[in-house]
């Protein structure tokens, strides 16, 4: 798997690593300004930017520009996926390059491992040959962090936005009084905080955050629908649910980790995954083997099916939890958090759109979900998110409509990255 990881990255780099004038025509425009496909558009891209989108024949006298046919194909933004976890440093080009070819453009970097989020950016800042998504790191916030003011976040923040950090991730809470600190000093310095639901232990008994408190703290998005899942009564869930929609917090509940985690698709239906259906053998072959060795790990046949009886009503109530706020029409965003067998490095965002789709949601939410919602998420939805005139080059060709089918999604042909172009399909052939 190394290897072959290896030589994607390799082939990858060998783009030029400069944006490049470009001319698409006649190709079907997902613009996500709304779900009505624009047919037989040309796109014209310079400095990285989508400068004009008219009728071939008014670009036709545009000299020195490279043109792609985009005839019979489909074009949208890029990707967004908003809950990644960064790897070991030898590992780190993997997920980068990967999420490229699965048509991935951004990236929110929810925690690090030892190699650390600002000494990542450094080493790109560093590197110009380098071609990876847009990154957006963040700070981590966790429960060894006992005693902490307002001023003390107001010094952190302030570092944080020296280094090139974005937003602080709540991991773990020490207590109550650190939460309300962190989000006065955010509200006052205008930084974005998300993360788990909050909880901490009091008395050697766990404690959560009161949801409405969370909901109205500006707390700008929930993980895992954490929080949501513990209420039992009906009424105050269906309570939770309005006030989200109310103070437009956002929810990304990366359903495909609880899929994984909780062994829900053992011991057959993991092969029937998007991935794992489309996916070429060279990357698939070594995931059986991989997930046997998980299963053996985790105590054999008899243990997994019992943890999985143990989970499946953790799984349903978060199943629950996300159609209702779809039904709400609240905010949402897609994330992968894959890192266990099965799921491949960017390519599982595919699979969290597809258990979405699965579970009725429409393909255009979903597609919002991925793409103009991550960008409202950082307020930046003026530059990205969408395809309009004036806004970055980030786009993903498709051979087919994921409006239709969110499986077209898998359909990938090219991704383009501030003007700069690479083809998927050739990447995943080479060996």
């Amino acid at each position: 798997m190394k290897k072959l990881y290896i030589s994607l990255i390799c082939l990858i780099l060998s783009v030029p690593c400069h944006s490049q004038d470009l001319i698409i025509k006649h190709i079907n425009i997902i613009s996500m300004t709304s779900p009505k496909v624009m047919k037989k558009k040309s796109v014209l891209m310079k400095n990285g930017l989508i400068v004009k989108i008219v009728p071939f024949r008014k670009l036709k006298k545009i000299s020195g520009v490279k043109i792609i046919d985009g005839k019979g194909k489909y074009l949208m933004p890029g990707l967004a996926d908003m809950h990644v976890h960064l790897p070991e440093k030898e590992e780190v080009d993997q997920l980068l390059e990967m999420s490229l070819a699965a048509g991935i453009t951004t990236l929110r970097v929810m925690n690090n491992s030892t190699y650390s989020q600002t000494d990542l950016l450094t080493d790109l800042a560093n590197d110009e040959k380098r071609i990876v998504p847009n990154l957006h790191c963040s700070y981590l916030v966790k429960r060894d962090l006992k005693k902490a003011s307002v001023p003390y976040f107001d010094s952190l923040i302030n570092d944080m936005k020296s280094s090139g950090l974005e937003f602080i991730k709540l991991y773990s809470l020490a207590n109550e009084e650190v939460y309300d600190e962190l989000m006065t000093s955010a509200k006052k310095n205008n930084m974005i905080v998300c993360g788990h639901y909050p909880y901490y232990k009091k008395n050697e008994k766990w404690q959560s955050v009161g949801i409405e408190k969370v909901l109205q703290s500006g707390l700008r998005s929930i993980e895992h629908v954490g929080g949501y899942t513990a209420i039992r009564d009906e009424k105050k869930l269906q309570d939770a649910i309005r006030l989200t929609k109310k103070q437009g917090v956002y929810n990304c509940p990366t359903i495909d980790w609880a899929v994984m985690a909780f062994d829900i698709q053992y011991p057959e239906a993991v092969k029937n995954r998007l991935t794992y259906r489309t996916l070429p053998q060279k990357i698939t072959s070594s995931w059986e083997q991989e997930y046997a060795i998980y299963i053996k790990k985790a105590g054999g046949e008899k243990k997994i099916i019992e943890n999985r009886a143990k989970r499946l009503p953790t799984y349903e109530k978060k199943k629950k939890v996300l159609k209702l706020l779809y039904k709400n029409d609240c905010l949402l965003l897609v994330g992968s958090d894959g890192e266990r067998a099965y799921q491949a490095p960017g390519f599982n965002l595919w699979e969290e759109m597809k258990n979405w789709s699965d579970l009725g949601i429409d393909n255009y939410t979903i597609l919002k979900s991925a793409t103009i919602n991550a960008a409202s998420f950082f307020k930046q939805a003026d530059t990205w998110g969408t395809i309009e005139e004036g806004k970055q080059a980030d786009l993903i060709i498709l051979d087919k409509n994921p409006l239709v089918d969110i499986e077209n999604i898998s359909t990938i042909e090219s991704t383009i990255v501030h003007g700069r172009l690479f083809d998927c399909r050739t990447i995943l052939e080479k060996k």
